[in-house]
């Protein structure tokens, strides 16, 4: 099963949705019906959710409230358009014929934010690998972006 994003506002898997603002506790439980238990490998403030398809990384606020959903590995779709398994050449055209805008990121330190659909995509020559790979390595969203 894909992700869908929820643009500005989160993800969804099936028919669960997992929203930034909300409790740790009720992402877990929402969760706890696609992904076994989360890894808290990295930091104390991170829950890692992976299946053979999928890796989400979801970091929550010293309130223990969801802040920033980061997507690895897997598909993310957005009405039809995969912002994910796909790389910068062919994403970018594709989000400005729909009238989005590309603009430097405001919240991380690498790739490219979409303010409209409220994401930062990096590619991985974006977070060090080889320059030359467009390849998508993440899309995120975070709290800092308001719902409009």
């Amino acid at each position: 099963m894909d992700w869908a994003l929820l643009p500005r506002r989160g993800i969804r898997i099936g028919e669960a949705e997992i929203v930034l603002g909300a409790p740790r506790a009720e992402v877990r439980q929402t969760l706890a019906q696609h992904f076994p238990s989360p890894a808290n490998r990295r930091r104390p403030s991170e829950d890692q959710y992976a299946d053979d398809d999928r890796k989400v990384f979801l970091r929550y606020d010293d309130a223990d409230t969801l802040a920033e959903i980061m997507c690895i590995n897997g598909s993310l779709h957005s009405e039809g358009l995969e912002l994910r398994n796909t790389t910068w050449a062919e994403l970018a055209p594709r989000l400005e014929a729909r009238g989005y805008t590309i603009t430097a990121p405001q919240y991380y330190a690498d790739g490219q934010d979409c303010p409209e659909l409220g994401i930062n995509i990096a590619t991985r020559a974006d977070v060090g690998g080889d320059e030359d790979d467009d390849e998508i390595e993440w899309v995120a969203l975070w709290r800092a972006n308001p719902v409009s």
